[in-house]
């Protein structure tokens, strides 16, 4: 990208200069013969969306007034694990920004970047110092301005994206079709949206910001090849959204070079790809090809003319989506079908779920869009008319092979990729190769799934790519953080209390003979047992790791649902029917207290 020293419209820039000279902190008290002078030290720069001011450690040798567009202020330290700089200020027009390093005559600290086409005015280091000495009365307002910037804190914030372009990745797209049925999406949100397209390529800078002022959402339509308007569009927008028929058999291909990432950039824009059926869910295996190998954030599967598909859409990408976390729990995990069906009888959204163990193949049948009848009915025989534990084994690797529990995923999720499902998903394992938590958002999803419920000593690890794989709740059995990473709106965790799991008969303080075991199957089968099975004892040990964290995840949650459980054995797949009630009563009375709270509206726009 380039910067412009010279602008398009000579006298309506100077015109926007004197407009936000009057505005800006650093000129506010000086008089009109003193502005004259400092008007004609600044020199202009027009800078494309997207393209870097400064640098953070590079000489402060000026400092900017903002005449249109925005500016980003952004911090590179890495504190969450994030590649991207965080976004910690905007500039908009009549603000100054870089006078803190001119001040303290250091290096810069923050790099800035165009968030928009930006029009900026330069005041250069010997201009500033005259300034300030000619004129001491500047520096308590320049001081004000630098205390309001500090008072921000150095916090990183994630910046929601209010303008959108929408780049049809082809002809065969049917672009002003999708792009409507968006915009009455984003206005059912209850804001309001602007639609732009090649007719406003030629309007000066301020037009646009004046749209952006005046909507809270503006949807970009650019053109299908890289025209001159769809070089603006990409440079206005917070967020590119490619959008493609997802049922032709086109090469997968970006639909501009512009639109991949740029080496050395500042910031990069989040990017969407939006996939398009004509009334019908993906096929398995077919929405992985389409990907273009990552370069998207996100993907999503859209049905042409489906409005809750639209309403999704919009809030996944404005910020406003409902995220649910299931943590894993043996038998106690049905619990999840129950929270289910209250959110839905409630209104409540579910627009993307993430989980662990069994609280991940509760969320992947979730995600696939079943039914509440489905989610009961395919359950119940999976696990209560069928029980997934009873292929025993020599017992070199695990208690049972396994073997049961690998034909009923496949029975139940055929050969979908993770990708192939409708809502985005997530599950968890623990690497026991690197002793990390591993979120798996790509891939053949029962095979992923059977990682996650790979119970230490009950069933056999799971290996890929010479990693092994186990039970995600070995390491983290409510992966809420996972999901605030993502940033699309509330987090609902749903966690399992274990709470009375594990407990033996008071008069039990030695291990039991092999004929102990025995006499008690023989002369007592009818009573139960005073001291817990060996895989009672594994289940109830992977879950204990990782209890101290799940203390934080639950913290971490906009809504915690935890239902009671403690009476329902971490074995017992009978309790089905109790545990599905116990989750839907708990949520119901949640979701009561939840309507009071501040936030708590945003959980009922369905």
């Amino acid at each position: 990208m380039s910067v412009s020293t010279t602008t398009p419209n000579e006298d309506s820039a100077r015109l926007r200069l004197r407009r936000a000279l009057q505005r800006a902190p650093l000129f506010a008290d000086l008089d009109s013969a003193s502005m004259a002078v400092i008007e004609r030290e600044l020199t202009p720069l027009v800078l494309p969306g997207g393209a870097p001011l400064f640098r953070q450690g590079e000489a402060a040798d000026a400092v900017y007034v903002v005449a249109s567009g925005c500016l980003g202020v952004f911090r590179h330290d890495d504190e969450e694990g994030d590649e991207e700089p965080g976004l910690i200020a905007e500039i908009t027009p009549g603000n100054i920004v870089g006078e803190m390093s001119l001040l303290s005559h250091s290096q810069r600290t923050r790099s800035v970047a165009a968030l928009r086409d930006t029009e900026v005015w330069r005041l250069a280091r010997s201009s500033f110092d005259a300034l300030t000495a000619q004129h001491p009365e500047v520096l308590p307002a320049l001081m004000r301005n630098v205390a309001v910037r500090n008072a921000m804190g150095p916090a990183k914030r994630r910046r929601q994206p209010r303008t959108f372009a929408l780049l049809p990745a082809g002809s065969d797209v049917p672009s002003a079709r999708f792009a409507v049925l968006l915009a009455g999406a984003l206005g059912r949100l209850g804001d309001q949206v602007q639609m732009l397209g090649p007719e406003s390529l030629h309007e000066e800078p301020e037009w646009f910001a004046r749209a952006e002022m005046e909507s809270s959402f503006v949807l970009y339509r650019a053109d299908p090849t890289l025209s001159s308007w769809t070089e603006l569009c990409l440079r206005q927008a917070d967020c590119l959204v490619v959008v493609r028929n997802a049922d032709n058999d086109l090469p997968t291909r970006l639909p501009f070079e512009i639109e991949t990432a740029q080496p050395g950039a500042v910031f990069h824009r989040r990017r969407e790809l939006v996939l398009l059926h004509e009334g019908h869910d993906p096929r398995s295996g077919a929405t992985s090809p389409l990907l273009a190998g990552g370069v998207y954030g996100q993907h999503h599967h859209v049905r042409l003319d489906i409005h809750s598909d639209f309403d999704r859409l919009a809030r996944l990408i404005t910020g406003h989506a409902v995220g649910i976390v299931m943590a894993g729990g043996g038998a106690r995990a049905f619990t999840h079908v129950g929270v289910v069906k209250a959110l839905r009888a409630s209104g409540v959204p579910i627009d993307l779920i993430g989980g662990t163990s069994m609280g991940a193949i509760v969320a992947a049948g979730v995600a696939a869009r079943w039914t509440d009848e489905e989610l009961s009915e395919r359950f119940r025989h999976s696990f209560v008319d069928v029980n997934p534990l009873s292929d025993y084994t020599l017992p070199f690797v695990s208690l049972f092979g396994g073997r049961h529990v690998t034909r009923l995923l496949r029975m139940a999720f055929g050969e979908k990729d993770i990708e192939d499902l409708i809502l985005p998903f997530y599950c968890v394992t623990a690497n026991l190769t690197t002793a990390n938590a591993d979120i798996h958002t790509v891939g053949k999803l029962w095979r992923w799934l059977r990682a996650s419920v790979s119970l230490p000593g009950v069933l056999p690890p799971f290996n890929d790519a010479g990693e092994v794989h186990v039970d995600g709740g070995v390491i983290d059995n409510l992966p809420v953080r996972a999901m605030r990473k993502l940033g699309r709106g509330l987090t609902i965790g749903v966690d399992i209390d274990t709470g009375g799991a594990l407990s033996a008969g008071a008069g039990v303080e030695e291990p039991w003979s092999a004929w102990e075991f025995f006499r008690r199957l023989v002369w007592k089968r009818k009573e139960t047992l005073p001291i817990p099975s060996i895989v009672r004892i594994l289940l109830r040990s992977a879950l204990v790791a990782s209890a101290e964290r799940a203390k934080d995840d639950r913290a971490a949650s906009d809504l915690l649902i935890v239902p009671p459980m403690d009476r329902f054995d971490l074995l017992d797949w009978t309790s089905f029917d109790a545990a599905i009630e116990a989750g839907y009563r708990s949520t119901m009375e949640e979701l009561d207290k939840a309507r009071s709270l501040p936030t708590g509206a945003r959980l009922f726009v369905a």
